[in-house]
């Protein structure tokens, strides 16, 4: 029929031979990438199956895991091993206890049965769990303690057996260094020896896992050797000492001994040796170096010069007496090491009645004398200040007090004031410096004396002047005090006056035959003024209206009648007094001497001084 379709028929068996073959290929495919995944997997962390070591089953046990339980079972069989060392006549034994092998490389070797390659792991893993078995060999390896022990074995038996090697020996006298060269004998061969007790010790110890125990003989290797050479620039490096001078402990300022530097040639040293024969003894000379400063010269320097001293004299009252001692007795002995600095302050501490200190005159606010604590103690500082002025020491910090002190030149004192004024010097020689200080009593008179000892390297010496300027005599002043009687004046006795002045210091340095080296300005000193002062009655007026500063004399008052108790007694009056003629004014007064002492301490304002 027109235009119908006519069915065509697919030959049977043709489709299902590709679905087939097309199911085997997946089929492949599966089992390959199985195989695959199973490699991966047992590229993991444990052990194959009837995997062991020593007959030490680790089957499935992590690296961790099998090192810990070969350790544990090779330990255990630590006392049933026991190795014996021959060398001709002489034999010794040695157990397993510091022996043992090495648990972390059987484990390790363990670990890597099956893993060679990586399309064979999967291979390995079956044919293993399926039976296959793999005995690893016993990684011997001796420890520390094993070689140590070995090593003291093997001495004693090359000193047993005689013809070991006789090694070089050296030794020193005074000027040269002794040397025996070595002979050649016949001793064992450490390296195979060692080789060979370990490989002994493994077969014990995989012998005594199954056998209980085991016991292995090993015969130790001999070899001719020559003695060693010995290595000349090494012994050098030993034998040296650098040459040091004698010095002073720091700590105890006891002298440190010299050191001799000693050295030798070591090339003329190793060719007298090459030259010479077995067992044949040669010296070789030391080079010595003796030290700039030895013990003897330094103890023959130390403190050996005066390098200056000071003398001032004490006066005062008991207290302050005392307190000048107090404070030179702080400085005594002590010591400066070179570089050092000396701090009065830090020296004598705080001037306090806790560290012994007494009431004295000091300057208070204003520059008033008064009584304080420590009154005094700037005399110690100033008699100081006057030795190191006659020295090459540095000179740090210094003050001048306010008023000129008497008791020193001008410009040559020093005041302190515990936490603000310091008098300070340092040690600018090449050795250590001793303050020694003494305070004493002579012709009735308190003196103190300070003295600083060191070594005078140069014969330098300085002598200390001064120049005098500005000078302002003491006014007069007057201060009103009710207790004073009318018409007359009294003169405070303790508020001394001053008269004021500069001074410029210098400081010569001489060379040790009078030449003139160095001239130092020390700069300028500046001294107030301080009046003389009288009290007087406030009821005399204004002083500054008085005729020759002399106060009026009072008006003598009349007798006082009662009317009332006397009315018949006639009051008559007093006739006038006669004109009493004008006093001869006053002659000026003299000029008040300096006391032997004064106050010392140039203060700030509001701050309260130690003493002077």
């Amino acid at each position: 029929m027109a235009g119908a379709r006519e069915l065509k028929k697919t030959p049977q068996g043709t489709g299902g031979g590709a679905l087939a073959a097309a199911i085997a290929v997946l089929a492949a495919g599966a089992l390959a990438a199985a195989y695959i995944g199973l490699c991966y997997w047992v590229g993991g962390g444990a052990i194959l199956p009837n995997v062991s070591v020593a007959g030490i089953d680790l089957s499935g046990l992590s690296q961790a895991q099998a090192q810990e339980l070969l350790s544990r079972r090779l330990e255990e069989q630590a006392s049933q091993v026991e190795v014996e060392l021959s060398y001709g006549s002489w034999s010794a034994q040695l157990d397993g206890a510091g022996l043992l092998p090495s648990s972390g490389s059987s484990a390790q070797a363990a670990l890597a049965v099956g893993r060679e390659n990586f399309f064979a792991r999967g291979l390995a893993y079956l044919t293993h769990r399926l039976g296959e078995s793999t005995q690893v060999d016993l990684s011997a390896q001796m420890t520390e303690e094993g070689v140590r022990n070995l090593d003291r074995l093997l001495d004693e038996a090359d000193r047993e057996v005689g013809g070991g090697v006789t090694g070089a020996d050296y030794s020193l006298t005074e000027d040269a260094l002794v040397i025996t060269k070595g002979v050649t004998g016949v001793a064992i061969d450490r390296p195979q020896a060692r080789e060979m007790v370990a490989q002994a010790l493994g077969e014990a110890v995989e012998e005594s896992l199954t056998a209980g125990q085991a016991r292995r003989t090993v015969e130790l290797p001999a070899q001719e050797e020559a003695p060693r050479n010995p290595d000349f620039q090494e012994i050098l490096s030993e034998l040296s000492v650098e040459a040091q001078d004698a010095s002073i402990d720091p700590e105890t300022f006891e002298i440190k001994p010299h050191v001799v530097g000693v050295s030798f040639d070591w090339q003329a040293a190793q060719a007298a040796y090459d030259r010479a024969e077995e067992g044949e003894t040669v010296s070789i000379p030391l080079e010595l170096e003796q030290p700039a400063e030895t013990t003897e010269s330094l103890e023959g320097k130390l403190f050996a010069d005066l390098l200056g001293e000071g003398t001032t004299q004490v006066s005062g009252s008991a207290n302050r007496k005392h307190n000048v001692k107090l404070s030179a007795e702080s400085c005594n002995g002590v010591i400066l090491m070179p570089g050092e600095e000396f701090s009065y302050n830090n020296t004598t501490g705080s001037r306090s009645e806790a560290n012994g200190y007494r009431m004295a005159p000091i300057y208070g606010e204003g520059g008033v004398s008064e009584d304080g604590v420590g009154g005094g103690i700037c005399q110690t500082s100033s008699t100081i200040y006057y030795a190191v002025l006659h020295t090459t020491l540095e000179i740090v910090e210094r003050h001048a007090h306010m008023y000129a002190t008497g008791y020193v030149k001008d410009g040559m004192d020093a005041t302190v004031y515990f936490g603000s004024l310091d008098f300070r010097f340092r040690n600018n020689t090449n050795y250590p410096v001793k303050i020694v200080t003494e305070s004493y009593d002579k012709n009735g008179k308190r003196f103190l004396t300070v003295k600083l000892y060191g070594t005078n390297e140069t014969g330098r010496y300085a002598v200390p002047e001064r120049v005098q300027f500005d000078f302002v005599e003491p006014g007069v002043r007057y201060v009103a005090d009710s207790s004073i009687p009318r018409g007359t004046t009294q003169k405070d006795t303790k508020q001394y006056p001053y008269q004021g002045r500069k001074a410029r210091t210098y400081r010569y340095i001489y060379e040790a035959d009078g030449t003139l080296a160095e001239k130092q300005d020390l700069g300028v000193s500046t001294y107030r003024m301080r009046p003389t002062t009288y009290r007087y009655n406030p009821l005399d007026g204004d002083p500054a209206t008085w005729v020759n500063g002399t106060p009026p004399s009072p008006e003598p008052e009349p007798p006082v009648q009662d009317p009332f108790t006397d009315p018949l007694i006639p009051i008559t009056p007093e006739p006038e007094p006669e004109p009493v003629p004008e006093p001869e004014p006053d002659p000026e007064p003299e000029p008040v001497p300096e006391p032997e002492h004064h106050p010392n301490d140039d203060l700030l304002p509001g701050q309260l001084p130690d003493g002077y």
